[in-house]
């Protein structure tokens, strides 16, 4: 045993040698430098090339290798290291002077490496995660479209991490260090903005469906097939096919970017020989865009039949055919073609941004977040004046119908008055339609108000005050009160997205999913999760978000537990100050199994608890300024004198007045309870 003993003392003791060797050579990082902003790590990174693709981990950390790491040159934010045939290791010396443990995160912001596996190395384990697109995303430590290492870092220690990475398609590695916390609130941010772009692409690929079977313009369906096309080449680039459309797919992740800018190409030079019409206006350029779709049409093919032989040239491919569009766009507008100079204005943003993108993969650009997120920017813009281009025909085609009405003018005067008398009736038709929706909306106002009511018994218990302003009839508010046991009561408040009748919908929806639950003596963190599992699986088709914050308040105890998914925080109104109840966790249904944290706050007798919706506080005026949070925490300080009810009035007489006449944006909800 003895003997056991002394050949552990004797590694571990080797182990923190070489690490402290390595730390002497290596600019060593402190870890609490990200805790309030993300840290680029490239330029503290050492870097072996391994050839011969046959170096493992226990070589790289052997002397013979160590010395061999090499600073190498690039951009502050990545390496690029364009397409290559090498596994590139990677090395940076990190330190936790602290004396508690922290939790960070490592974050390789770019989706497409197949390989990419991550070592911890301090002197009392070595741990490895394996990672990169081969990697299922349901076995990633973390499912995001990017490739996240969550790491618990021990206090009072070094660390060296490496990350081996190998890849067909381009190797870019721009690699950060984030506190863990403040990278799950980017996430949701970084959620919330990619859900504006492609709601973005959505929405005009919608209207322009519907365009297309009013006029029956094909122009119109080629612009969908466009929007689509590039929607999906955005989503297969940036990662979110990765993470929602084909988690087990590394085929799809190695060759879906170039597959897809192929496609949009084919679907542009379409629409370009469409929408120009150069076909009558410039044959002899026309027939080099049908050999330019040809080519895009075969180059895939072989792509796919020999992906490291052929990827340079369709690359180099797509650059052509994007300049040639742009060329002819050109020549079509010095034809003084009107719909021409939209067409070029739009085809600009995007060409740039996909030249910017080729270039980078090509190792000519450094990589980093424009050149990353350039074609998404590119193509929001590209699709904007698309569509004011497609407007500009619609106008232009109305123009023209209303010249041939003015020159059959004289032959619709004879039917006037039958098309009055339809008028009449259909305006009598709409007026009884219009009736019977505000019958409708009234029924469902009072649904609805039932479905609020609050025990009497409870209220006088809690000294509860609340109020709920819809915008409409009927708004995407709804708030619970329940007792669990004797003293202690759960609260729910949620705000679904919108209002108005769909946002009632939804409130209804929320009602059905959390009075089954409601009393389960669990955590309100618990109680979230199930409930946002619940709403997963019965209500994603309706593609609503809300938020929701669950309080259970123990008047005997005196402490108030609580969980929010992305809730507003309450507020906690004490003698001297205010506590924040902030959020917890994510929005409820942004995606399956998400973890909600718990907190708990003790109060005092006579302090008072608000809990609302952000209708309280995002009030805008005619001058577009915001009534803001911190208005409302200074009205809830100043009138600690006054008594609930006068509170509420005074905050909702306050907002009446900063308006001055506007019109609420949002339903309103408060709920103020004195403890």
């Amino acid at each position: 045993m003895n003997l056991i003993h002394k050949k552990r003392f004797l590694f571990v003791l080797v182990l923190f040698l070489a690490t402290s060797q390595i730390d002497a050579e290596d600019s060593v990082i402190d870890i609490k430098d990200c805790d309030f902003s993300p840290l680029y790590l490239t330029n503290s990174i050492l870097v072996l090339e391994d050839k011969t693709n046959q170096l493992n981990f226990e070589d790289i950390v052997s002397p013979k290798y160590e010395s061999q790491f090499l600073k190498v040159k690039s951009s502050k934010e990545a390496f690029n290291f364009s397409y290559s045939n090498s596994t590139y290791w990677l090395r940076v010396s990190l330190e936790n002077q602290s004396f508690s443990s922290k939790e960070v995160t490592f974050v390789v912001s770019y989706p497409r490496l197949k390989t990419l596996d991550f070592y911890f190395r301090n002197p009392k384990k070595i741990k490895k995660i394996s990672s990169g697109y081969s990697v299922p995303m349901l076995n990633r430590p973390y499912q995001s479209r990017f490739f996240v290492f969550p790491i618990s870092f021990p206090e009072n220690s070094n660390a060296i991490v490496y990350f081996k990475v190998k890849s067909p398609n381009s190797i870019n590695l721009p690699i950060q260090l984030w506190n863990k916390d403040l990278y799950d609130r980017h996430e949701i941010n970084d959620h919330v903005i990619q859900a504006i772009y492609f709601g973005i692409a959505f929405a005009m690929a919608l209207f322009n469906l519907f365009l297309f079977f009013i006029l029956k313009d094909k122009n119109y369906f080629l612009y969908v097939l466009v929007v689509t096309s590039t929607a999906f080449t955005i989503a297969s680039h940036n990662g979110i096919a990765s993470e929602y459309l084909w988690k087990f797919s590394p085929w799809m992740d190695q060759y879906s970017v170039n597959l897809f800018i192929s496609v949009v190409l084919i679907l542009f030079l379409i629409f370009m020989r469409s929408l120009l019409n150069t076909k009558q206006i410039i044959p002899k350029l026309d027939r080099l865009s049908i050999i330019l779709i040809l080519i895009q049409i075969g180059l895939p093919i072989l792509y796919i039949y020999s992906f490291e032989f052929w990827i340079k040239t369709l690359v180099f491919s797509h650059t052509i055919t994007s300049l040639w569009i742009l060329i002819i766009g050109i020549v079509c507008s010095f034809q003084r073609q009107r719909i021409a100079y939209f067409f070029l204005l739009a085809f600009a943003f995007l060409f740039f941004a996909l030249i910017l993108s080729t270039l980078r993969a090509l190792g000519y650009l450094p990589t980093n977040s424009f050149t990353i997120d350039g074609p998404q920017y590119g193509s929001a813009a590209e699709m904007m004046l698309l569509a004011f281009a497609l407007a500009d025909r619609y106008h232009t085609i109305i123009r023209e119908k209303e010249t041939a009405e003015e020159q059959v003018k004289l032959s619709l005067e004879k039917s006037n008055f039958d098309l009055e008398e339809k008028v009449k009736e259909r305006t009598f038709t709409l007026n009884r339609t219009l009736n019977a929706m505000k019958r409708d909306l009234f029924v469902a106002k009072k649904i609805q108000e039932n479905s609020l009511a609050i025990d009497s018994n409870l209220i006088k218990k809690l000294n509860l005050v609340y109020r709920y302003l819809p915008v409409s009839e009927v708004g995407g508010d709804f708030f619970d009160l329940s007792l669990l046991k004797d003293s202690k009561y759960r609260i729910l408040i949620s705000d679904a997205t919108g209002h108005g009748v769909h946002a009632a919908m939804i409130t209804m929806a929320i009602k059905g999913l959390y009075d089954p639950i409601k009393n389960f003596e669990l955590p309100p963190a618990k109680v979230l999760e199930i409930f946002n599992e619940e709403f997963m699986d019965n209500f994603v088709s309706l593609n609503s978000l809300l938020t929701a914050m669950i309080l259970d308040i123990d008047l005997i105890e005196k402490k108030i537990q609580y969980a929010s998914a992305g809730h507003p925080a309450a507020v906690l109104v004490q003698k001297e100050k205010i506590q924040l109840l902030s959020k917890t966790g994510r929005m409820i249904g942004l995606k399956k199994q998400i973890h909600y944290e718990q907190s708990e706050i003790n109060f005092e007798k006579g302090d008072r608890l608000f809990v609302f919706t952000d209708g309280v506080f995002e009030a805008f005026n005619s001058k577009d300024e915001e009534f803001g949070e911190e208005s409302l925490y200074h009205l809830f300080q100043s009138t600690r004198a006054l008594s609930l009810d006068g509170v509420v009035d005074h905050l909702l007489k306050t907002l009446q007045n900063f308006l001055n006449g506007q019109d609420r944006q949002d339903d309103l909800t408060i709920l103020g309870l004195d403890l």
